[in-house]
């Protein structure tokens, strides 16, 4: 199944989170190892089963699918500063950038834009759009114990733009969801806030987990402040900088 972050955040945690926590435990995400190991041949008993079912009138594998995309969407699974499942980590960072709100969403939802926003990703590309539910297939550049390459993420943007809202489909983590948070600041500038939520398996302390965390998370907002930046400056008149603007 194909799907959105996210979705960049969810890549650049897979990829430096992974490479973090795996070289602590030295085991192999079960995600990933499970994603090597290539699609199961149906036996004839699972054939007729699953034919006597859908002749009785029971989902067909499209509508089954379909069924389980539509589950997935209940979106966001866990809302910050609430109580946590056992095992689940959360972490928040916030940075001002020096640009209005509208700017920053803008690059948050330009999902294909990713690659050029965030170091880490290879590709990023719109699988479907649903309504308020964008789904989204991302490739991650070669790293060190990072076997699932390709994420599946799904984003809600139906806060815009204020919030917006992405859950991991499948990867090398057993759970990731998270948030970005705008608001609006004094001069134009936007306070933004980067919420992740993370279940390494029972092998990774929570409290180890949101260490590493912070880490990702500062390269992630360090990176789209940069990129916005960047891109508020080419809107600029010529010879005229923001602060000067903001003086007047």
């Amino acid at each position: 199944m194909t799907t959105a972050k996210s979705d960049v955040p969810a890549a650049l945690l897979s990829t430096i989170v992974c490479c973090c926590l795996l070289t602590l435990t030295a085991v192999n995400c079960p995600a990933s190892v499970a994603k090597n190991k290539g699609p199961v041949a149906e036996t004839e008993t699972q054939k007729t089963n699953r034919q006597e079912k859908e002749s009785a009138g029971s989902h067909t594998p499209e509508q089954q699918t379909t069924k389980i995309e539509l589950a997935e969407t209940q979106m966001p699974v866990y809302e910050p500063g609430k109580k946590l499942p056992k095992g689940m980590a959360e972490s928040s960072v916030s940075i001002v950038i020096a640009s209005e709100p509208a700017n920053v969403w803008k690059a948050l939802v330009s999902f294909e834009v990713y690659p050029q926003i965030f170091k880490r990703i290879k590709t990023s590309e719109i699988t479907r759009r649903d309504g308020d539910f964008v789904f989204l297939e991302t490739y991650l550049k070669p790293q060190m114990f990072i076997k699932n390459q390709v994420q599946h993420t799904i984003s809600n943007i139906a806060a815009s733009p204020n919030r917006l809202n992405w859950k991991q489909l499948d990867g090398n983590f057993k759970h990731v969801d998270g948030s970005w948070d705008l608001a609006s600041v004094n001069g134009g500038k936007t306070n933004l806030t980067y919420t992740l939520h993370v279940d390494a398996g029972p092998l990774v302390p929570p409290s180890m987990v949101s260490f590493f965390l912070k880490f990702v998370q500062k390269e992630v907002v360090g990176q789209l402040k940069q990129y916005v930046e960047k891109e508020e400056k080419r809107r600029e008149p010529h010879g005229v900088s923001r602060t000067k603007t903001n003086s007047n």
